[in-house]
């Protein structure tokens, strides 16, 4: 196996013969693999176009001086995490400052002394690996972490998809029950009651009869028409940004779940200054409809009488869009208030939550939607009574730049 030495890159850049020589041969018996320049373009090309590990630069050099070059080199991003050392006749210390703003990380003095040199080399080699395999480390947890959140926004989308089915059923169950209902009502009345169609009067009535009962049953279809328009939006994977007021989506939201507020008799107070917004729409809409459900589920079950209320505001704030969203539900224990935006933290029963809804909403509203969410614990009045609840308060900008 090659050793580290062998494994090492240096790249030389000297206008000086003598000293480039006097370099080359040091560091050739210790067995670096070696590149030298003897201006700062080409030790520029060099750098650009092969693997260095290390760059000895001389300070004075026609053209472009060894200060410039070290510029160039931590601007380009191939180049920029190369440890730079400088070889310089000079020792003022204003010189040697000069060499550590542009980017250097030491500096050697000519002539060389072989031992100082290979010091300095060997340091700064083992220094650029250890920096190599953090940035390796980092780069495998980073990537690592990115998965986790993939596979938690998986889940989470998964656990809103089961809610949304079961709100599917609640909206449905009324109008299937109608249809239902009116078809029997239909046979019901043509077997018990023998119209006579050849008189014009009571084939008017039957006719009148039917078209009453039909125009139900339509009207309950394009109930159910509408309420899979509504899921079939949210379940698009669509990471576009789109052009939407934001009544429109908290009202879209508050009809997917109005079958579940209404069973819970829960009321819904909205206070909404309209805005247009130019952000991703289906995970403003999965953020809103997770928080809604959190607060319906903390209403069913605290003892909140005689208000089981959610509020809903909106407001514009210069560039942003502030959405609140309060309920009267007594409001989160100030001991886990602090944890439940971590992922799998839950106050529920394991069967009726993952713990990651709230986890992925934060996510969604600061890693996509460039915002931030916040709660907490209020006190407010109404209709004379006085509630206690919680506040969660997004704010978002309402142009997601591109």
């Amino acid at each position: 196996m090659p050793s580290h030495k062998e494994q090492s890159n240096i790249l030389i850049i000297d206008d000086n013969t003598k000293n480039l020589q006097v370099a080359l041969n040091i560091l050739n018996q210790e067995g670096y693999h070696l590149l030298y320049a003897q201006d700062g373009e080409k030790g520029l090309s060099l750098a650009q176009e092969n693997p260095v590990d290390l760059i000895l630069l001389d300070v004075l050099m026609p053209n472009m001086d060894g200060y410039t070059v070290c510029q160039e080199l931590k601007k380009n991003p191939i180049t920029k995490h190369i440890p730079i050392i400088f070889l310089t006749v000079k020792d003022e210390e204003s010189d040697i400052v000069k060499g550590f703003e542009c980017g250097g990380v030491d500096y050697v003095t000519k002539p060389f002394y072989t031992a100082i040199l290979l010091k300095r080399v060997e340091t700064h080699l083992k220094l650029k690996r250890l920096h190599d395999n953090l940035q390796q480390e980092v780069d495998t947890q980073i990537e690592h972490i990115r998965v986790k959140d993939q596979i938690l926004f998986q889940q989470a989308k998964m656990a809103s998809m089961g809610e949304m089915i079961a709100n599917i059923a609640h909206q449905w169950r009324q109008p299937l029950g109608a249809i239902n209902s009116t078809t029997i009502n239909i046979r019901s009345k043509l077997s018990l009651e023998k119209f006579d169609l050849s008189k014009q009067e009571e084939q008017q009535n039957c006719i009148t009869y039917i078209d009453h009962k039909l125009e139900n049953i339509e009207n309950y279809t394009n109930m159910l028409s509408s309420t899979i328009d509504d899921f079939r939006n949210f379940f698009k994977p669509n990471k576009t940004k789109t052009d939407f007021h934001i009544q429109e989506l908290i009202q879209t939201s508050l009809n997917l779940l109005s079958a579940n507020f209404k069973n819970s008799d829960i009321k819904i107070i909205t206070h909404i200054t309209d805005a247009k917004l130019h952000t991703l729409e289906n995970e403003l809409i999965q953020v809103l409809l997770n928080i809604l459900n959190n607060a319906k589920d903390a209403l069913v079950t605290s003892s909140c009488d005689p208000y089981k209320l959610i509020m809903i505001e909106t407001k514009i704030e210069e560039a942003s869009l502030v959405i609140t969203i309060q309920d009267s539900a007594g409001g989160i224990d100030e001991s886990i208030k602090d944890k439940i935006f971590e992922p799998y933290f839950t106050t529920k029963h394991k069967a009726n939550g993952t713990g990651i809804g709230l986890y992925m909403c934060k996510e969604i509203v600061e890693k996509h939607l460039l915002g931030t969410l916040t709660v907490a614990n209020t006190h407010f009045s109404y209709q004379d009574k006085e509630c206690d609840g919680a506040k969660f308060t997004i704010s978002i900008p309402r142009n997601l730049k591109e």
